[in-house]
């Protein structure tokens, strides 16, 4: 607790962001519990090690721009096992199949304690990257697991805490692909027709280095939003691809913007998996409103084109106080108050045609009938009050603590209500009175959910109703955006691990500030 009181010593003392920008914050987290190492007998299939490390990257044309960014070796695994994006990028990929063993050899070369979180992945507590975990600069932690999720797009990214938000928006992102028979079944593009697009936006000096927080208040309260939407670690994003059917896995990797986006010649986007994998069948929509920390793949047939159209994924850019930024942004012309941030042109290969995927797979069925509390839901309040964020009444606090509300039962179903419609006082001094209110994607760790009911008190926002055209709340989920003046139910089935997990706001800047609480399974 030392720590977090200086931290919030130093928010208010330097006007709530230049604290933030030292290396030194969050290192007594660090050996809290002895890191894992390799264990007799559990015989992985795949065995790589992994990287947190300094490095340099082009994210801008002709500028290189120092990172930190996840980099490794596999020791033993299929070929392909890791990748990066685009071939030499500094995002990678590491891909597996459900039912496969991994022992991940991690080690942290950076300048401060971090640890690795495994998004969405059902895994034990030991695993999962708890910040009660975090090691130190120079040390290594050994991630042995097997992995039993539904084919995917799921990622990883460091979860020390009170650091999460700067060693993410330095670099420090992966994805983590899982296959399985079912998605090879329903023949969806693959290989080179796989393409995942991560928005990440960013803000550079006149250097071309990375800047984070300024010494504002502002900058905290509200996330961090930069200056230019990157896709896969790139400004003006432009790839070429044929005239064939493609998966395309869009992906919100950054700090706290959310993004409304379409297609340029204002075709639906064919949704064929969320979060949790793929869907029953596809769903056409013509918008995707997309969170920090969700996934949504889309299937979509460029074998009609000419050679040489290029298709542009247009974006929004929205704060978490739900101001459009896009015009306050760099990049693209604007068209119709958005932006292309990624260009797929059109090559002269022959055009294959595919059809239309139909019958995709049979999610897990998450009845309420079965949920523990079905006439009493888990209500988890969002709210902040004089700089704190918190979650029922709650900011994050010792690594191991467990409010009695917060257990639950292995092999059990519950719903929880997340709570935004009170208003959030901010209580921070001239230029920051009155009231506001924001929208908060909610993530728990270690389990998939699914969305069965959105409500709200009084009518919402114009803003509020269009970003709404795009919900993705079909699927299993693990992250669920909640917006102001909403009540947000999922249900959850805990099973095969128990222990001490996390849910928490995705804005890493407010997950960092507390607005973030440990949950407990307990044994059956």
């Amino acid at each position: 607790m030392v720590a977090r009181r200086r931290f919030l010593q130093g928010l208010s003392a330097l006007g709530f962001g230049a604290a933030a920008s030292g290396s030194a914050l969050g290192a007594e987290s660090s050996h809290l519990v002895e890191p894992a190492v390799a264990t007799d007998g559990f015989n992985p299939q795949i065995e790589l090690e992994l990287r947190a490390e300094q490095g340099q990257v082009s994210m801008l044309e002709g500028v290189q721009t120092p990172v930190w960014r996840f980099a490794g070796e596999v020791y033993s695994g299929p070929e392909g096992t890791l990748t990066y994006l685009d071939g030499a990028g500094h995002i990678p990929v590491i891909r597996v199949r459900r039912g496969q063993k991994i022992r991940i050899h991690f080690r942290n070369l950076l300048p401060e304690a971090t640890i690795v979180h495994w998004h969405g992945l059902n895994i034990p507590q030991r695993m999962d990257g708890h910040p009660m975990y975090a090691i130190a600069p120079g040390s290594s932690y050994v991630y042995e697991f097997t992995v039993d999720n539904r084919a995917g797009t799921y990622w990883f990214h460091p979860h020390p805490h009170e650091r999460t938000a700067f060693q993410v928006y330095q670099g420090l992102t992966g994805l983590f692909l899982v296959g399985d028979a079912v998605e090879r079944a329903a023949r969806l593009p693959e290989g080179d027709y796989d393409l995942p697009l991560v928005l990440q936006d960013r803000s550079f000096d006149s250097q071309g280095n990375l800047q984070h927080l300024s010494p504002a208040r502002h900058d905290w309260m509200m996330g961090f939003s930069g200056q230019r939407v990157l896709v896969n670690g790139k400004a003006d994003y432009h790839r070429e691809v044929e005239r064939a059917a493609y998966r395309v896995r869009l992906f919100n990797g950054s700090n706290s913007t959310l993004y409304r986006l379409y297609w340029s010649d204002e075709k639906p986007f064919t949704i064929i998996a969320t979060d949790g994998g793929l869907l029953t069948n596809a769903i056409d929509q013509q918008f995707i409103t997309i969170g920090v920390g969700e996934r949504v793949d889309v299937w979509v047939d460029l074998s009609g084109r000419d050679v040489g159209d290029t298709l542009h994924l247009m974006a929004e850019s929205y704060n978490p106080r739900l101001e459009n930024i896009t015009a306050a942004q760099q990049g693209a012309e604007l068209q119709g108050g958005a932006r292309s941030v990624a260009r797929l042109t059109m090559t002269e290969a022959q055009a294959s045609r595919a059809d239309k995927p139909s019958v995709l797979s049979r999610p897990p069925n998450l009845s309420v009938d079965d949920a523990v509390n079905i006439s009493s839901p888990k209500q988890i309040d969002i709210a902040m009050m004089r700089g704190q964020f918190m979650l029922n009444g709650r900011v994050f606090g010792d690594m191991h603590e467990v409010a009695p509300d917060d257990r639950v039962a292995l092999g059990t179903s519950e719903i929880w209500e997340f709570v935004n419609d009170s208003q959030m006082g901010m209580g921070m001094g001239r230029g920051m009175g009155g009231m506001m209110q924001m929208a908060h994607p909610m993530h728990v760790h270690n389990v998939q959910f699914k969305v069965i009911r959105r409500s709200a008190a009084s009518p919402q926002s114009a803003v509020s109703e269009a970003l709404a055209q795009g919900f993705t709340d079909f699927g299993l989920k693990d992250v669920v955006l909640v917006m102001p003046g909403e009540h947000v139910q999922v249900i959850m089935q805990f099973e095969n691990y128990s222990g001490i997990y996390l849910y928490h706001c995705h804005i890493l800047e407010h997950e960092d500030l507390g607005m973030m609480r440990n949950y407990q399974i307990d044994p059956a």
